[in-house]
C-alpha cells in the first residue's frame, strides 16, 4: 500500500521565513469516507506566500471495486496543475495565490458510485515588518510612550506582540479577529524612567502562530536604546563681582545632581567671548573652572551653560571690570628748610568708572585732606618736630556696590644721616593681603633687612626691593649717590598692598645758607649750619642721605 500522505511535510516548530504576505488553507476534515472508501488532503493547513505557489497532495484508500474504477482530483477556483503522483495519490500545484478568501480547495475521489472529498479553506498573512517608534532622550521621572507597529498581518487572532525592556516584559498583547484580510496594529506602553533605565534596550517581538496545523512565525523590531538624563538645577556660578582690568581671577561653575555626569557639556563665556574651561567630575557633581583676564573696563556678563541631551541650563553673573592706577605721593620741595612751606601732593591716573577720590593721611590714619581725582594737595609749614613725619596717600573707587582702595606710603623725604661706625639696620616693610614677602638686593646680591650692620660708604648704591604675594610683585628701584643710604617708599601691590622702605637714624632739615644748598640744620632757628657733604665732628664723621624718587 502507498501511504495516505507523502513524506516530507514540515514538523511543528518555529519557522523564520522571509517576511512577506502569506496565505494558508486549513483542512477541516482530513479524512472523509463513504463506506470503506476514504480521501485525505495534505497539508491540513497549506501556507504560501501571498502571490506565491503551494503544493497540495490528495490521496485515497483502495477501491473495493478495483482501483481501475477509482478517480482522484482537486476542486479549486485557483490556477492548479497536476504534479507528481502514484496509484493512489496525486499532487497539485496551486499558482499565484493572491486572494485573501480563495475559497475551498477540495480533494475529491470516487470508487464506482461512492464519492469522498477533503476540503481546506483559510488565509493568513505574515507581518510585513515590525517597527519601534524612536524614543527621544527623557528626563529622570518623566514618562514616554513605547510604541511598536506591526504592519500588514493576518489573521489578527493568531498574532501576539510583546514589548520588553532588557529582559523584563513590559506588555504582551493579543487580538480578536478583525476585518477580513491583512491589518496593521500598534501596541503601546507608558514607561516612567529612572536612572537605571539609561542604556537599556527596548525590543518588540511579533509572533504569528498557525499551530497546531502550521508553523510559528516570529519577527523582531530593531531595538531602541533608552537615553535618560537629569539636570535638575541651574549651574552655581561663582566669580568675583568686581575685577581690575589686566588682572587674573578664577571663576567656577558647579552642577549638582547631573546624570549621566560624564555626558554633561559645560561652556562659559565673558559677554560673547568663549572661555577655556577645565571640567572635573565627582559622582553626580560636575565642576568647570575658567580663568578671567579682561582688559577693557566696564560691565561684563559672565555666563555658564550646562547641557545634556536636549536640555540646557544657564547661569549668569554681572562683573564690573574697573581701571584703577595706584596713587603716588610727592613732597615739594624735598628737602625743606625749617619754617618753609611744603606741598604734599597725592595724585593718580584716570580711573574707570571715573568717580575716584583721594585722601591725604598722617601716620595714624587721620584724614588731612580729601578730594576728587586726579590731584590732591596739602600745604604746610615745616617745623623742627616735623622731621621724620610720615604722610600717606589713599585712592578709593566705587565699583558697583563695593569700594576699592589703594595706598601710597612714604616717610618725610628729607635727609637722613647715619654716623659712620655705628650699627644701623635697613628696615623694609610691606603690607598686603595675603601678607607679602620682601627681598632687597643690590647688584644682584641680596641685602639683609632688619639686622643692624656697620655704617660704611660701601653701602651707597642702587637698591631694588621686591614685595611679592599671590596677587603679584611690586618693585622699587632707588639710586643712592656717593655715600648716600637708602630711603624709599614702595607703592601699592595689587589692589590692597603697600610697601614702605625706610632706615633708622636721625632726620635733619636743610637750610639755604650753604652755597651748594645742602646743609644740616642743627638748630631749629638756623643759628649754626655746617656743610652736609663732609662735616668733621670730634665725635664721628657724618654723611647725608638723599632720597631718590621712584
Amino acid at each position: 500500500r502507498e501511504p495516505l500522505s507523502p513524506p516530507g511535510w514540515w514538523p511543528r516548530r518555529c519557522w523564520r521565513w522571509p517576511w512577506a504576505p502569506w496565505v494558508s488553507w486549513q483542512v477541516r476534515g482530513h479524512r472523509v469516507a463513504r463506506g470503506t472508501f476514504t480521501v485525505v488532503a495534505w497539508p491540513r493547513v497549506a501556507v504560501v506566500a501571498f502571490g506565491g505557489s503551494v503544493t497540495v497532495n490528495c490521496s485515497r484508500s483502495a477501491c473495493p471495486e478495483g482501483d481501475t474504477n477509482a478517480t482522484l482530483g482537486l476542486e479549486t477556483t485557483l490556477p492548479a496543475t497536476p504534479g507528481p503522483g502514484g496509484l493512489r495519490w496525486q499532487s497539485f500545484r496551486l499558482h499565484n495565490v493572491s486572494r485573501w478568501s480563495p475559497g475551498p480547495v477540495t480533494c475529491s475521489g470516487s470508487c464506482g458510485d461512492t464519492e469522498a472529498n477533503a476540503t481546506s479553506s483559510r488565509s493568513a498573512e505574515l507581518p510585513e515588518r515590525v517597527e519601534l517608534e524612536p524614543v527621544p532622550a527623557v528626563a529622570v521621572g518623566d514618562s514616554r510612550n513605547l510604541t511598536c507597529h506591526v504592519r500588514a498581518v493576518a489573521p489578527l487572532r493568531n498574532l501576539t506582540v510583546t514589548l520588553r525592556r532588557g529582559a523584563e516584559t513590559l506588555r504582551t498583547e493579543s487580538f480578536a479577529e478583525g476585518t477580513e484580510g491583512s491589518a496593521s496594529v500598534a501596541v503601546s506602553h507608558v514607561l516612567t524612567v529612572t536612572r537605571g533605565d539609561h542604556g537599556q534596550d527596548v525590543t518588540c517581538h511579533a509572533e504569528l502562530s498557525l499551530r497546531p496545523h502550521g508553523p510559528l512565525f516570529a519577527r523582531a523590531a530593531v531595538p531602541v536604546t533608552l537615553s535618560v538624563f537629569a539636570l535638575p538645577e541651574p549651574p552655581q556660578l561663582q566669580a568675583p563681582a568686581i575685577l581690575e582690568a589686566g588682572t587674573v581671577a578664577n571663576a567656577s561653575c558647579r552642577i549638582t545632581g547631573a546624570f549621566p555626569a560624564g555626558d554633561i557639556r559645560v561652556t562659559a563665556a565673558l559677554d560673547q567671548e568663549p572661555l577655556n574651561v577645565t571640567v572635573a567630575v565627582a559622582g553626580d557633581t560636575v565642576t568647570a573652572s575658567a580663568e578671567l583676564s579682561p582688559l577693557i573696563p566696564g560691565p561684563r556678563e559672565l555666563s555658564c551653560t550646562a547641557a545634556v541631551a536636549t536640555v540646557a541650563r544657564t547661569a549668569r553673573r554681572q562683573i564690573h571690570v574697573y581701571r584703577f592706577p595706584a596713587p603716588a605721593l610727592e613732597l615739594s620741595p624735598a628737602p625743606a628748610a625749617a619754617g618753609s612751606e611744603v606741598a604734599v601732593s597725592c595724585h593718580a591716573g584716570a580711573t574707570e568708572p571715573p568717580e575716584g577720590r583721594l585722601q591725604l593721611r598722617d601716620a595714624d590714619g587721620g584724614v588731612l585732606a580729601e578730594g576728587p581725582q586726579p590731584r590732591l594737595q596739602l600745604r604746610l609749614l615745616a617745623r623742627r618736630d616735623d622731621d621724620g613725619r610720615e604722610f600717606r596717600c589713599r585712592a578709593s573707587l566705587a565699583v558697583g556696590d563695593s569700594v576699592v582702595t589703594k595706598d601710597a606710603d612714604a616717610g618725610c623725604p628729607g635727609n637722613r644721616t647715619w654716623v659712620q661706625g655705628a650699627r644701623e639696620a635697613l628696615s623694609c616693610r610691606a603690607t598686603g593681603n595675603p601678607a607679602p614677602t620682601v627681598v632687597c638686593g643690590r647688584d644682584g646680591v641680596a641685602v639683609a633687612t632688619g639686622e643692624p650692620e656697620p655704617v660704611t660708604r660701601a653701602r651707597a648704591g642702587t637698591y631694588v626691593c621686591n614685595a611679592t604675594n599671590a596677587l603679584g610683585t611690586r618693585s622699587r628701584r632707588v639710586t643712592v649717590q656717593s655715600w648716600l643710604v637708602l630711603l624709599a617708599a614702595l607703592g601699592a601691590l595689587g589692589a590692597v598692598t603697600a610697601l614702605g622702605l625706610a632706615v633708622a637714624g636721625g632726620y635733619y632739615l636743610k637750610s639755604t645758607a650753604c652755597k651748594k644748598g645742602e646743609y644740616n640744620v642743627r638748630d631749629a632757628e638756623g643759628s649754626e649750619a655746617a656743610c652736609l657733604h663732609r662735616h668733621r665732628d670730634p665725635r664721628a664723621e657724618v654723611f647725608g642721605i638723599q632720597l631718590s624718587p621712584p
